[in-house]
């Protein structure tokens, strides 16, 4: 008899006003994920943002000036039961950007904090293959998430 796969533990805080956050598809989302990632989070930290605060964290843990759509964290600690991730969204950059990229405001972030998610397990974007490769990657995700 096979173990049920213990769903991580999600949390959503939302400080800003730019866009309705879907809570309950973002939940689906790191779920649907850590399955086709064959991964396991163990805990999940989204804090979704306006583009001054998104501004304010990037200069604070990354050096980089301005703002950007996300930011995210690997904390996991040897021994853990899962991947820990915490991840920095910018509403605002969502509601701007996804109307440029054919996508909703809602679509464009859920599209972030899959490309969070993918930094978090390991796929980086560095160099233009890699870059590549996790757009690829993420298309193919988001796009398999929404025909479900």
């Amino acid at each position: 008899m096979s173990a049920k796969r213990q769903r991580p533990i999600i949390t959503i805080l939302s400080e800003h006003s730019a866009l309705r956050v879907p809570r309950r598809k973002i939940a689906s989302l790191v779920d649907f994920v850590a399955s086709r990632e064959k991964t396991r989070f163990a805990c999940v930290d989204i804090l979704i943002v306006d583009d001054d605060a998104m501004s304010t964290h990037n200069w604070t843990y990354l050096k980089h000036r301005g703002t950007t759509d996300v930011i995210s964290f690997d904390l996991s600690e040897p021994g853990d039961s899962g991947l820990t991730a915490q991840l920095i969204i910018s509403a605002e950059t969502a509601r701007r950007v996804g109307p440029e990229n054919d996508l909703s405001p809602q679509t464009e972030l859920l599209l972030y904090i899959l490309h969070g998610l993918l930094h978090v397990i390991g796929y980086d974007d560095q160099t233009p293959e890699d870059r590549e490769h996790m757009t690829r990657r993420q298309e193919s995700l988001l796009g398999d998430f929404r025909a479900r």
